[in-house]
């Protein structure tokens, strides 16, 4: 049970590396700029990257309580699935304020809607490695 916990742990890591390639790959579409892997800047905070890992927080304490009791490897794909986009919700949320000062929650929505083919880019690397970590437990 102990090295099942150890390895969604290191699993949950892999929440803030699609989170991260996410805002990346989403803030360089929006504003229309060539692809860095440097986070918009957000002004009132001291750092974005700080900012990006507290709000994957919550999808990553979720994927180590729930993927403790999950067993078969594409139920595991699917709530991390899930859960990233959970995160990516939050980040949008955290992030849109790098594109302007006022966004109601359904313009959030719609930032994560139109950037959705960004948001599963991010996710093909995030899902290979967790399904690579996953052969380490059996």
């Amino acid at each position: 049970m102990l090295r099942r916990v150890s390895i969604r742990t290191a699993q949950s890591l892999l929440l803030v590396l699609v989170g991260y390639a996410f805002v990346w790959l989403m803030t360089a579409y929006v504003r229309e700029q060539t692809f860095t892997t440097q986070l918009p800047d957000m002004g009132e905070s001291g750092s974005s990257t700080i900012d990006l890992v507290l709000f994957c927080v919550p999808g990553m304490l979720l994927f180590v309580l729930l993927g403790s009791f999950v067993r078969k490897p594409r139920r595991l794909g699917g709530l991390f699935a899930v859960l990233a986009a959970l995160s990516a919700w939050l980040l949008c949320n955290l992030f849109s304020r790098a594109f302007g000062n006022t966004w109601t929650e359904g313009e959030v929505v719609v930032l994560l809607v139109s950037n959705l083919h960004w948001w599963l880019l991010a996710l093909v690397p995030g899902l290979g490695l967790l399904f690579a970590l996953e052969r380490l437990r059996t």
